[in-house]
């Protein structure tokens, strides 16, 4: 039997891997999967994202005229092993640890410890257990991942490579599995009340040197919408410096199409990015009107809000040597 859940995410990182908004889902052989739910609308979401920090208030409303119990899921980014070797410029806040990102969440202002659950997956097929018989921690990119590798057996070097866990090459060894990990709870939605769901957590980010190539590259035209202001500025820092004309550069992104799960559209959507530091310069796409409020802020607010974009951040400051 297969059990509707709603699924709680937020965005972690990179402009591969992210998370994804609060939606309905179901639990089934394959793990979640996104379906539509009528039953409950999300009167709000308040989402504060910045390089140190994620923060999502939600507040949902039970549309029906009885109490309905769901599962909140919050599934991190899948985590592709062969990916984050090959782009390399990628920090994790703990590779040591099930929870990774930190991840903390409250009811109605209660905290609460939710279940894990966590699944690896290679050439599509779930391996969770034969990476238990082999003794790998599930983190792709954790040091005690490296030193696990490095203890198996040419044996059980050449099983895990044709099960498609490990790349075995004349130089060395590498994993190659997909690492799932869903946070979640059972929810109770009383009849017609409304249930406030906070979360906050610490980001994947990817990092990377910012020239001006990236100016008409197509993946950073896409997902940044940088505008003249924003390639001014960056072109004015990058001047500073003609024998390495080339700027910090951190990624962030986050999910909000699955926001349209929901019965409804988001009654009100509150953004604030925060760039960090009052030198860096921050692009991102929006579907409404963007005001800086600090130093450091930039806010937006929509009603009746039906997301089809995702969001991508893209922070870019001077070298600190």
């Amino acid at each position: 039997m297969r059990r509707a859940v709603l699924t709680l995410a937020a965005a972690a990182a990179l402009a591969a891997p992210a998370l994804a908004n609060d939606s309905t889902a179901e639990i089934g052989a394959g793990g979640i999967e996104m379906v539509y739910n009528s039953a409950i609308e999300m009167m709000s979401e308040d989402l504060y994202i910045s390089a140190d920090e994620i923060r999502v208030r939600y507040v949902f409303r039970n549309v029906t005229k009885e109490a309905r119990t769901f599962t909140i899921a919050f599934p991190l980014p899948p985590l592709d092993a062969q990916y984050y070797d090959t782009v390399g410029m990628t920090v994790f806040p703990d590779t040591e640890s099930e929870n990774y990102v930190g991840f903390s969440v409250a009811v109605d202002g209660v905290p609460l410890q939710p279940a894990v659950m966590n699944r690896v997956t290679a050439l599509g097929v779930d391996r969770t257990a034969e990476m238990a018989a082999f003794g790998l921690p599930l983190h792709p990119a954790g040091l005690a991942t490296g030193e696990a590798i490095a203890a198996l057996t040419p044996q059980q070097l050449r099983e895990a490579n044709a099960l498609g866990l490990l790349l075995v090459e004349e130089w060395g060894t590498l994993p190659a599995w997909k690492l799932e990990t869903v946070f979640y709870w059972e929810q109770t939605f009383p009849a017609g009340a409304e249930v406030v769901v906070e979360h906050r957590y610490q980001p994947v980010v990817g990092y990377g040197f910012f020239g001006d190539y990236a100016f008409t590259d197509p993946y950073y035209v896409d997902n940044y919408c940088m505008d003249d202001a924003f390639r001014a500025g960056a072109q004015n820092r990058m001047g500073g410096d003609a024998e390495f004309p080339y700027l910090n550069e951190r990624r962030l992104s986050y999910i909000l199409t699955t926001g349209a799960n929901w019965a409804g559209p988001i009654g009100t959507f509150h953004l604030t990015v925060d760039k960090g530091s009052p030198d860096a310069l921050v692009s991102f796409c929006a579907e409404g009107d963007v005001v800086k409020t600090g130093n450091t802020t930039f806010e937006m607010t929509i009603t009746n809000f039906y997301p089809v974009l995702d969001l991508h951040v893209l922070l870019v400051a001077p070298v600190d040597w």
